[in-house]
């Protein structure tokens, strides 16, 4: 069986990923017992529009700035590479603008770009025309944007997980290509040739053999976490002598507050009292109800309590994986 269920962009309140996105296979090869890791390796995209259409960053190449509220460029006084510093700068930086002005999008000025926008990037005029904004004249209100999961269901390099006869591929897969931050063309390698290594390793010779050795970082922390009560959720029953009780401490919780609890405690910029708030939250959290999207919260909320609990375990800043209570990068901040 493989795995080629994509990522799970859907847990945060922005996103460029698609409504299906919703963790199901990472979720589901976790409750099966597979080998989970970086599930904390989340990249952001800085310049996203609401309604999750992505803003090249070819645009800011040309020349296009990035601007607050009140029309002042912030990212020079931040990277000496200003608009043009790699994503996660970029992104964490526009994140904390949005906060400073209570959520309200930052601005993506391309109006003096010394070039025909319509030709230079006709998909984006499109879009931008469809929803009235005539960027050639007005700054475009961004946010960033969960973009890519990094992490995922741990494979070896035919795609093999560490069950037997389970495969992954795409982005429900961790195959270590990634490191901790995405370079744009590595989802094609993962996507594409790790796809046709899969395909290939579906032989009688190949498939038997031993799976993936569960010696990821992590794993220990992911394992105990397995047998922890608040994931019960999605078994507890009646029959189940401690389900009863278990549902009693807990509340039914909403895609809404899943997202927005994501996006503030498990997003851009994170620390160790945020994340261990987000742990007691989501364990008294539950998913009700059997239709489609019940289903796929219940995926989400799983999600989110392994992201939280790897984002505290991490307590560095490495890659897309920022904490702001690390020593190390509150000295270089100083």
């Amino acid at each position: 069986m493989i795995l080629a269920t994509g990522g799970a962009g859907q847990l945060y309140a922005h996103t460029t990923n698609p409504g299906v996105a919703t963790g199901d296979g990472i979720a589901a090869a976790w409750r099966a017992g597979a080998e989970i890791a970086d599930l904390e390796f989340v990249q952001f995209h800085p310049t996203v529009l609401a309604d999750g259409f992505l803003v090249s960053e070819a645009v800011r190449g040309e020349g296009a700035v990035l601007r607050d509220a009140e029309g002042r460029r912030y990212m020079p006084a931040v990277d000496p590479r200003a608009e043009l510093a790699p994503r996660d700068v970029v992104a964490r930086e526009t994140a904390r603008v949005m906060t400073r002005q209570h959520g309200a999008p930052a601005l993506l000025d391309a109006t003096a770009v010394l070039l025909d926008l319509p030709a230079r990037f006709p998909s984006i005029h499109a879009h931008l025309r469809d929803l009235g904004v005539d960027w050639t004249r007005d700054a475009v209100p961004v946010t960033p944007a969960a973009h890519y999961t990094m992490g995922g269901v741990s494979t070896d390099l035919l795609g093999r997980t560490s069950l037997p006869g389970l495969l992954a591929v795409g982005e429900v897969a961790r195959t270590g290509v990634h490191g901790a931050n995405r370079l744009a063309s590595n989802s094609l390698l993962e996507g594409l040739v790790f796809a046709w290594r899969a395909a290939d390793a579906l032989t009688p010779e190949v498939l038997p053999r031993a799976p993936l050795a569960p010696d990821r970082t992590g794993l220990r922390e992911m394992q105990a976490f397995r047998n922890d009560r608040p994931i019960a959720a999605a078994r507890a029953t009646a029959s189940d002598p401690e389900g009863p009780a278990f549902l009693a401490r807990t509340r039914p919780a909403t895609r809404a507050e899943i997202q927005s609890l994501a996006w503030r405690d498990l997003g851009l910029v994170r620390d160790g009292a945020a994340l261990a708030a987000a742990v007691t939250t989501l364990a008294g959290w539950r998913i009700e109800g059997s239709t489609v999207h019940d289903l796929e919260n219940r995926n989400l909320l799983d999600l989110a309590r392994l992201i939280a609990r790897a984002a505290l375990v991490r307590t560095g800043s490495v890659g897309a994986h920022h904490r702001s209570d690390d020593p190390t990068t509150t000295a270089a901040s100083a």
